[in-house]
C-alpha cells in the first residue's frame, strides 16, 4: 500500500466520528424544499473552519453552497456534490444528511495525503427531491470549475451510476368560455373537452416515439359539475426519454402542438407552463469502473457492479452533462429508501459505516485521478464523446 493511500484511509478513520455527529445533528433538525438553513450553516461554518473559502446563496437559492480550498495554482480540480434535504413529513428517510459529512472526510483526507497542487470544491446542493437545486445551479454556471465530479447517495448496496431517464413536467391551464351545459351548451368553450383531447393527442403519440420513452399526465385541479361548460382545466404532463436531447428536441414541441391542437378543436386557449427539466446521466464508463474497482479495494459490502437502466430521474444527471460525473451508493441499510424503517438506520452504526465507506471510495478515487493524469484526461475525453447528440 502506498503512503498516500495509507495516509488517506487512515485520515478517514480518524474524522468518522466527528463529520458523523454533522450527519446526526442534520437528522435531527430536517429541512425539506428549499429551506435547509440549519443544515446549510452547520456545514459551511464546519467547512470555514478546516480552511476552506465558503461562497453563499449560489444560484439565488440561500441554503446552496460552494466551498473551496487549493493548494498551488493550475493543478486538477475535484468537485463533490452534497445533499442534506429531507422529505416532507418523513425526516431524512432518504439518507441526505450523510452526503456532507461523507464529501467532507473525503476531501479533508485528500488534502491531507496527497501532496501535490490541485484543487477541491464542495457544492451543497438544496432541494433534490422536489425541484431539483442542481438544476437551477447548473443553469446559473455551477459546476464547471471541477474536471470531474463526485456524489454519494445511501441505498440497500455499494454501486455506481449509469443511465437514467430524463424528465419534462409541463403545467397545462386550458380557459374556456363558461355556459350552462343544458340551457345554453352552444355559448360556452370547453376547457375540459380541450385538456380531454389533449390527453387523447398524448396516446396517440405514445405509439410514435422512441423504445423506452415514458408519458404520464393527470388533471391538477377539478374543473366543477357536470352541468356547466368548464371556464378552467389544469393538467400536469410528464415526458421521459433516456436521451434528453430527444426528449427536448422531440417530444416538447410534439406535446405543445398536441396542446395548441386541442384549443383549435375547442375554440379554447392555453398556458404552458415548463417545469424544471430532468436530464438523463451521462455514463462514464471509465470513471464509474474506477469506483466500483476502489469500492472492492477498501472492501466495502454488498458491491454490484450491473450496469442497470434505471427509470428514475434525479438532478445530478443534469451535473453529468457539464463535467464527468458519478453518483456513489454506499451500502446503508437493507430497508427500502422514502419509508421509516430506512429513516430509523440513520443513526446507526451501519449509517456510520456508510460515512466510512464513502469517504474512502470518493478520496481514494479522487487521489488515483491526481497520481495518474492520463487517466482522467481519459475520462474527460469519454464523457466529450458522450454527450455528443445521437441518431
Amino acid at each position: 500500500m502506498s503512503n498516500t493511500k495509507a495516509a488517506l484511509l487512515q485520515y478517514v478513520e480518524s474524522v468518522a466520528d466527528e463529520v458523523f455527529a454533522l450527519g446526526c445533528d442534520i437528522f435531527d433538525h430536517p429541512e425539506y424544499g428549499r429551506t435547509e438553513v440549519y443544515a446549510s450553516d452547520l456545514l459551511t461554518k464546519y467547512l470555514e473552519e478546516k480552511g476552506f473559502a465558503v461562497e453563499r446563496g449560489l444560484a439565488d437559492l440561500p441554503t446552496s453552497f460552494r466551498a473551496t480550498w487549493e493548494r498551488g495554482s493550475g493543478g486538477p480540480s475535484i468537485g463533490i456534490l452534497m445533499e442534506y434535504d429531507s422529505l416532507k413529513d418523513m425526516g431524512h428517510a432518504c439518507g441526505h444528511h450523510l452526503q456532507g459529512p461523507n464529501g467532507i472526510a473525503a476531501a479533508l483526507a485528500l488534502r491531507a495525503a496527497y501532496p501535490g497542487d490541485f484543487k477541491i470544491v464542495l457544492y451543497g446542493t438544496p432541494d433534490e427531491e422536489i425541484a431539483g437545486g442542481k438544476i437551477d445551479m447548473e443553469k446559473a454556471g455551477c459546476f464547471r470549475d471541477v474536471d470531474v465530479m463526485f456524489g454519494t447517495h445511501t441505498g440497500q448496496g455499494t454501486g455506481a451510476s449509469y443511465k437514467n431517464m430524463a424528465l419534462a413536467p409541463t403545467w397545462v391551464t386550458f380557459h374556456g368560455t363558461p355556459s350552462h351545459a343544458a340551457g345554453s351548451p352552444w355559448k360556452g368553450r370547453s376547457a375540459m373537452d380541450a385538456m380531454l383531447l389533449c390527453f387523447h393527442g398524448l396516446e396517440v403519440m405514445r405509439e410514435h416515439v422512441k423504445d423506452g420513452c415514458r408519458i404520464h399526465y393527470t388533471i391538477r385541479e377539478g374543473t366543477g359539475p357536470s352541468n356547466i361548460v368548464h371556464e378552467k382545466a389544469s393538467a400536469h404532463i410528464t415526458l421521459r426519454s433516456h436521451d434528453r436531447l430527444y426528449l427536448e428536441g422531440d417530444m416538447v414541441p410534439r406535446m405543445h402542438d398536441i396542446v395548441k391542437g386541442a384549443c383549435m378543436m375547442t375554440g379554447t386557449t392555453a398556458e404552458i407552463t415548463p417545469r424544471p427539466v430532468y436530464w438523463n446521466h451521462v455514463p462514464v464508463m471509465t470513471l464509474r469502473n474506477l469506483v466500483l474497482d476502489t469500492a472492492e479495494e477498501i472492501g466495502a459490502p454488498k458491491i454490484n457492479r450491473e450496469a442497470k437502466m434505471s427509470n428514475g430521474s434525479t438532478d445530478i444527471a443534469n451535473v453529468s452533462w457539464v463535467t464527468p460525473t458519478t453518483n456513489v451508493t454506499v451500502y446503508y441499510s437493507d430497508h427500502n429508501g422514502h419509508t421509516v424503517p430506512y429513516m430509523n438506520d440513520g443513526k446507526s452504526e451501519k449509517a456510520r459505516q456508510s460515512v466510512i465507506s464513502a469517504a474512502k471510495i470518493v478520496g481514494l478515487s479522487a487521489l488515483k485521478l491526481l497520481e495518474d493524469p492520463a487517466l482522467l484526461k481519459a475520462i474527460q475525453e469519454e464523457h466529450k464523446a458522450a454527450i455528443q447528440p445521437q441518431d
